[in-house]
């Protein structure tokens, strides 16, 4: 019989000592039961609590407006509560989960202005520079600032929709705004809610950093936050997991919600430019809606300073401001999408739906939570 050395040994596991030997290994093992080591506790983090006050809100409120998509609350940087209903797509039957990917549409313009912003903090741009000093054609643009295209006040009006009716480059999407954009005087100061003023703020950002917008929103938002949930709408993988979008009437019956898939082509996720290409799962999104507020992207000084000198409608670079609470939606080719958050980053309501009623209606669900959070 071959020796065997032991070894003793204190192990400390959980907050218990046991005693047990260490075999080395030999030719022959002996047959007794090994020692149990008892594992320590498994620890639940902080993002996987789930407080009942907000479930019990949130699951009855969404059920009853018959919601398809996906809800997450956030209390102090923690998923208090979340809820998943309906089908991502009906045809598959494959249902919306957790990280199921949804177009945000105008969210985007939040994460557009922050990135604007990030320019101007490496001194490349100011708020206060001219339109004109990277596109003199546009009418007015010796009139318009950069803090009012931010805010919507820059008295620029689009003719018909943003872009061309093919899938072209962003310069061309540009050219064929310039083309069809008008400048109305008595509006410069007026806030007007105009897509056409991120679609030139992108390619201000092209201009500058000669990336396309595509590669310094990967560069500076997905890479650096590290979004697994995150996509172009031109660019989604075939595996991604994303949803399809549906339009309805109003209190469109219980039974069809699914019967009108919202057709997208290439064009129309190429032509809004920074306004609504991207899709994003709740998480990533409050990833980085949260990272944004608290510094991660630019500075705090700079945050006030981008978010300062709202227009009359609270709305500065993508967001709706008020003491409490910022707020972004978003609706379009069989989405909405709605996000209320505190200044700090720390609560939050997401929705994220994959179908579309005219009356816009969560918008109106997210402002039912508001005093719950805020």
């Amino acid at each position: 019989m071959l020796k065997q050395s032991c070894l003793r040994k204190i192990l400390v596991v959980g907050g218990v000592i046991l005693l047990g030997s260490m075999l080395l290994k030999s030719a022959t093992r002996a047959t007794s039961k090994p020692h149990q080591i008892i594992a320590p506790p498994k620890v639940v983090t902080a993002k996987q609590q789930v407080d009942p006050k907000f479930k019990n809100k949130l699951v009855p409120t969404l059920k009853k407006d018959n919601y398809s998509g996906t809800a997450i609350i956030y209390q102090n940087s923690r998923r208090v509560a979340s809820y998943n209903a309906g089908y991502a797509d009906y045809l598959s039957r494959s249902k919306n989960q957790l990280n199921t990917m949804y177009e945000i549409d105008s969210i985007q313009k939040s994460i557009t202005g922050v990135l604007v912003m990030q320019q101007v903090t490496q001194h490349k741009l100011a708020l206060s520079d001219h339109l004109s000093m990277f596109y003199p054609d546009v009418p007015g643009s010796q009139n318009i600032t950069i803090r009012q295209m931010l805010n919507m006040t820059s008295g620029l009006v689009l003719t018909g929709p943003v872009g061309p009716n093919m899938a072209e480059s962003d310069t061309q999407i540009i050219q064929s705004d310039i083309s069809r954009v008008h400048y109305l005087g008595v509006m410069n100061g007026h806030w007007d809610y105009q897509a056409v003023n991120f679609n030139l703020l992108c390619g201000i950002l092209e201009k500058i950093t000669r990336q396309s917008y595509q590669q310094l929103f990967t560069t500076q938002i997905i890479h650096k936050l590290h979004l697994r949930h995150t996509a172009f709408a031109y660019a989604l993988p075939n595996s991604a997991d994303s949803a399809t979008g549906y339009s309805g009437l109003i209190n469109t019956n219980q039974a069809s919600p699914y019967a009108k898939p919202s057709g997208r082509n290439q064009a129309i996720a190429r032509d809004e430019l920074g306004t609504g290409q991207v899709y994003m799962s709740a998480g990533d999104l409050y990833r980085v809606i949260s990272a944004i507020l608290t510094g991660k992207i630019v500075s705090i000084a700079s945050l006030q300073q981008l978010y300062q000198g709202a227009s009359y409608s609270s709305y500065t670079a993508g967001f709706y401001t008020h003491p409490n609470v910022k707020s972004a939606n978003g609706d379009g080719y069989g989405f909405e999408s709605s996000i209320h958050i505190s200044p700090d980053g720390k609560n939050a309501l997401i929705l994220l739906s994959n179908y579309q009623e005219p009356l816009f209606k969560t918008r109106d669900l997210a402002n039912q939570f508001d005093y719950l959070l805020f």
